[in-house]
């Protein structure tokens, strides 16, 4: 039978590359001294290649993790049982989009540098207003934050990580994305989320097993005991 696409071997370096190209792009960030439009302009106006490059490392580590996210489904399923369904759905939704937003930041660099600060504030606000915005952002930031959280639960569940893998994922999470933004949460909370997808595709790698949909071999946690003599 043949393997899945990706490949348990794809699967792992995809989520290893992932992750470590998105926590660059949370350390490289200039972040804003405040939540304000005038503050982030500001960030993005007195840094201007290191806003870029930041994009750059951001959109191509969620870009990289969406294979990862389709081929942690095609390794579990139909094993993986609610928590690989929505976890696999908002991944793969959140993964292809988000990455596509942040184009934005270029276009925010542009006001900023070619308006005064509050005329670019404004006019960059007033993107915000559209009422059909939230169709977009919402299943791109849920899906990429929420899913992911949820696809290391699922492999926790399968036996292919120990438990303090997603644990320490959703703890890294939510610093992140519920404390205020900042360079120390991002630090923190993205480092430890770092650590996870670092360990879990190390061991995504280590699976020497062909399809798990096609063949009887199964993932560790299905392993049948030898019987005694």
């Amino acid at each position: 039978m043949s393997r899945p696409f990706p490949s348990p071997r794809l699967t792992g370096i995809c989520l290893v590359v992932a992750s470590l190209l998105v926590q660059i792009g949370y350390l490289v960030t200039p972040w804003e001294g405040e939540s304000t439009t005038l503050a982030y302009h500001d960030s993005l106006r007195d840094h201007e290649l290191q806003s870029q490059i930041a994009a750059c490392f951001l959109h191509f580590g969620w870009t990289v993790w969406a294979p990862a996210a389709f081929g942690i489904v095609a390794l579990l399923r139909p094993r993986g049982g609610w928590l690989l369904g929505i976890g696999g759905t908002l991944a793969i939704v959140g993964t292809i989009t988000l990455p596509g937003l942040l184009v934005t930041d270029f276009y925010d660099l542009a006001l900023a540098q070619s308006l005064p600060p509050a005329q670019a504030a404004e006019i960059s606000d007033k993107a915000s207003e559209y009422p059909l915005l939230p169709l977009l952002q919402i299943p791109a930031v849920v899906g990429a934050i929420l899913g992911t959280t949820l696809l290391f639960f699922a492999l926790w569940r399968a036996s292919v990580v120990p438990l303090w893998v997603p644990l320490l994922v959703l703890v890294g999470t939510a610093i992140t994305f519920v404390m205020p933004l900042t360079l120390a949460s991002f630090a923190i909370g993205g480092g430890m989320a770092m650590v996870g997808g670092i360990f879990s595709g190390v061991r995504i790698l280590k699976l020497d097993a062909p399809d798990v949909r096609q063949t009887s071999g199964p993932l560790p946690a299905e392993a049948v005991a030898p019987a005694a003599a």
